[in-house]
């Protein structure tokens, strides 16, 4: 999805099929997937089985267990006759070359074994260093993900067949994609999304999300990490996406590998704001806190706080209409393009209570 491959295949006259049930279902509706883990997931059961009325000229059934058998079907005649499959890939693992394809269906084991040749496609932060890291992974992978403890498919994939196997395909090639991700390496505040492993945790629990679904996002990736990955996978095409989050911290807290996404999200902001790299963060943040600390160190002192009050509300004054500022100088001038701000008045003392009679 990241890269139009299917559009691809299908300009260069390929016809190219999705095997997941999920994705097949999209693709047929001529949509994109509106979640990573689960495609389908805006799709009810009756919208599946009408498109299958359309599509395929069956009768209409809206029970589950018709409409997978029918997708069966057709989905393995595909496979039984497909000259070449293409997978993701969930990890690699750099001390071996094995490749880690994790899936529920059966079809990424089918897509990788029945095809004469095989074409793996994955991003260059999928490579962990040794074999023994990778139980640890497929552990936190599959709980957080579907809430399995192990999932249904995981196929080690260490190359092309060799001579005397009867399985496996006879050729075998990996794209190692970068895509943008060489830039988010170098970024000490975005290298840190990298760590994802695409478990679609934090979109389940993002209150944005749950609410206008994945497509709202027009992205491949959407919710809370897909706002991080996108403006540096697809450029200011994506840029608004940043925006598009509460900073509840509700996908910090279920994140399982600990992606800080709310800090990452004010820093792409920042980035889209000022067209600048926040990278003296820690000096801007320091003066930040020198103000907070003069500006207590004055509130100390009211006669000074009233003094200043009456200065503020002179030179104010200019900007003033009906008792609010309909605009402020320098760089305030955005406040009020979309907020309302009461005009400042001086401070006046109240009178002193006179006894009675």
């Amino acid at each position: 999805e990241e890269i139009d491959l299917n559009d691809a295949l299908a300009n260069a006259g390929i016809d190219a099929v999705e095997t997941d049930l999920g994705e097949y279902i999209v693709q047929l509706r001529g949509e994109r997937p509106s979640h990573i883990i689960t495609p389908a997931i805006h799709l009810s059961k009756e919208d599946i089985g009408q498109l299958f009325t359309e599509k395929f000229g069956i009768e209409y059934t809206a029970e589950p267990e018709k409409l997978t058998a029918e997708a069966r079907s057709r989905l393995r005649a595909i496979f039984l006759a497909a000259d070449f499959g293409v997978t993701g890939v969930n990890f690699a693992i750099a001390e071996t070359g094995t490749l880690i394809v994790v899936e529920n269906e059966g079809n990424g084991r089918l897509s990788s074994t029945m095809p004469e040749t095989f074409v793996a496609v994955m991003g260059i932060e999928k490579v962990i260093p040794r074999l023994e890291d990778l139980s640890h992974f497929l552990e936190i992978l599959a709980r957080t993900a579907t809430g399995q403890k192990l999932t249904t498919y995981t196929s080690f994939i260490t190359g092309p067949r060799h001579e005397g196997e009867l399985d496996g395909p006879g050729e075998m090639h990996v794209v190692i994609l970068d895509n943008g991700r060489s830039s988010m390496l170098a970024d000490p505040v975005l290298r840190e999304a990298l760590n994802c492993i695409r478990c679609g945790a934090c979109l389940n629990v993002c209150p944005i999300y749950r609410r206008i679904g994945g497509h709202a996002y027009r992205s491949v990736y959407p919710g809370p990490i897909g706002s991080i990955v996108s403006p540096n996978l697809f450029g200011s095409a994506a840029g608004y996406l940043p925006f598009a989050s509460t900073l509840c911290g509700a996908c910090k807290d279920i994140c399982p590998v600990k992606i800080d996404i709310p800090r990452i999200l004010l820093h792409l902001r920042w980035k889209e704001s000022t067209g600048k790299d926040p990278l003296k963060w820690p000096r801007k943040i320091e003066k930040a806190r020198t103000g907070a600390r003069r500006f207590a160190k004055t509130a100390r002192h009211p006669r000074t706080v009233r003094a200043l009050g009456k200065i503020a509300a002179f030179l104010l004054k200019p900007f003033a209409h009906n008792g609010y500022l309909r605009r402020m100088p320098g760089p305030f001038g955005n406040w009020t393009k979309y907020r309302d701000f009461p005009r400042p008045r001086p401070h006046k003392r109240p009178e002193p209570e006179r006894p009675p009679g």
